[in-house]
């Protein structure tokens, strides 16, 4: 595994020179943004042009699939989406009758959603595209470049994660 390298104290300001060479486009996080965004109009086309959803929305559905009836914060924290992002889209996906939003019995304060019978059904409506997207990306990856892929995202989440912590 690859040593983390650290500054030992952050930098001020760039020299004219790392300015003049700096190449945004070599940066991981530029690349991985890049690549996010690409990935998200893909969803956003898919899921819109199919169910008249938002990839927000469609993210909310299929994680309430997962786990189940939850509270917001949980949604948001699995969605990996602020607690705002989900009240938003959990309002957006009740008034289209996909969502049900309900008061937790031990602590009226927060919100549980749950999937309605129609929400049910767009997600099996949608999962089908989603499945076919998933395989058409996994095709252009062997199984070993799968999970060295899979293992480079583990590793540099974790360390994009313990910056953030540090920042805070």
């Amino acid at each position: 595994m690859a040593t983390i390298a650290k500054t030992s104290k952050p930098r001020k300001r760039a020299s004219q020179a790392e300015l003049a060479g700096h190449r945004p486009e070599a940066l991981i996080t530029f690349r991985v943004q890049v690549l996010a965004q690409l990935l998200s109009r893909l969803v956003d086309t898919s899921v819109r042009d199919a169910l008249g959803l938002t990839s927000r929305q469609w993210r909310v559905l299929v994680i309430l699939a997962r786990i189940g009836p939850s509270t917001s914060g949980e949604v948001a924290r699995m969605a990996h989406f602020d607690h705002s992002q989900v009240s938003r889209v959990a309002f957006e996906l009740a008034n289209l009758g996909l969502v049900e939003q309900g008061a937790d019995a031990a602590d009226r304060r927060k919100q549980v959603l749950s999937l309605t019978v129609a929400g049910s059904d767009a997600l099996r409506n949608g999962l089908p595209a989603s499945l076919d997207r998933e395989d058409r990306l996994r095709a252009t990856l062997s199984a070993d470049d799968y999970k060295t892929f899979c293992k480079v995202l583990d590793v540099l989440g974790a360390e994009a994660l313990r910056m953030v912590g540090e920042s805070s």
